[in-house]
């Protein structure tokens, strides 16, 4: 039996460095050698200017951190009371900056609808093996998100 993770983390959301693909993970010697074999056979390395921006993530004011959880947390709230007011079901991520939506028919056809009508961007849910869900980002500024609400209204 292997011992329980200490902690698995990265610098995407925590500290704005989406794409940078940029994380670690601490536990028990035996569990991260494991690892290692794996993560040398599936990329090379990390770039070296998303390693010294988590260098300097960690080492900074970590006031921003806090700051850009609760602007989050806003956006999450405005968006799922929005999202419940239309009649849908949401299943929001915790920790994350999208919601699942539960939605009528096929994932795939109302992401479509979404896009094509309203020119609101979601991903169907069977592309994260949640099939009738779709999974929304809240990570846009309040005017941005009025505006996508809306257009989810108005095309249904």
């Amino acid at each position: 039996m292997f011992p329980v993770w200490e902690y698995v983390n990265g610098f995407s959301e925590a500290y704005a460095m989406t794409g940078w693909r940029l994380g670690y993970v601490v536990g028990p010697k035996e569990i991260i050698t494991e690892m290692s074999k794996v993560q040398q056979h599936s990329i090379s390395q990390v770039t070296t200017f998303a390693m010294w921006g988590g260098v300097a993530a960690l080492r900074g004011d970590q006031q921003c951190v806090e700051n850009m959880r609760q602007e989050f947390d806003k956006w999450r709230k405005y968006v799922i009371g929005e999202l419940k007011a239309m009649g849908y079901e949401t299943a929001p991520a915790e920790g994350a900056l999208y919601s699942f939506v539960k939605v009528a028919g096929a994932e795939m056809e109302v992401a479509s609808r979404w896009l094509d009508k309203g020119y609101v961007a979601a991903t169907p849910g069977s592309a994260f093996y949640a099939p009738g869900w779709i999974r929304l980002s809240y990570a846009a500024s309040m005017e941005k998100l009025k505006e996508a609400m809306a257009r989810i209204k108005w095309v249904g």
